[in-house]
């Protein structure tokens, strides 16, 4: 029996190779749940370390420089566990070009 992709999971690897498109989606989903969240982003953003106009930034698409960035985001946006691998995979794939700088044997696993 063959196993077929669905389109949306073929969607989503393609973009996740894309860094451009993983900062993207990144911001708009950060976005979107903090709107959702109701509280002002002047006092939002603090709360993760950031400024106003980081996180305005970071919500155009220009993903945290760490990992410990983003889970202080997901902190401050009460996002429980289950959204960790999905925004994992986006900031990884939005430093895709960088985390694999030094690690090129990596493409090819």
């Amino acid at each position: 029996m063959s196993k077929k992709k669905s389109p949306s999971r073929v969607a989503l690897q393609l973009s996740l190779s894309n860094p451009k498109v993983c900062g993207e989606i990144f911001g708009r989903l950060i976005q979107s749940v903090r709107l959702r969240d109701g509280r002002p982003l002047d006092r939002i953003a603090p709360l993760a370390g950031l400024t106003v106009q980081q996180w305005e930034e970071m919500e155009a698409g220009r993903t945290p420089d760490s990992w410990e960035q983003v889970r202080l985001i997901t902190a401050v946006l009460f996002l429980g566990h289950s959204w960790i691998p999905y925004l994992e995979d986006l900031w990884g794939g939005a430093h895709r070009d960088e985390l694999l700088r030094d690690r090129p044997w990596l493409l090819n696993s």
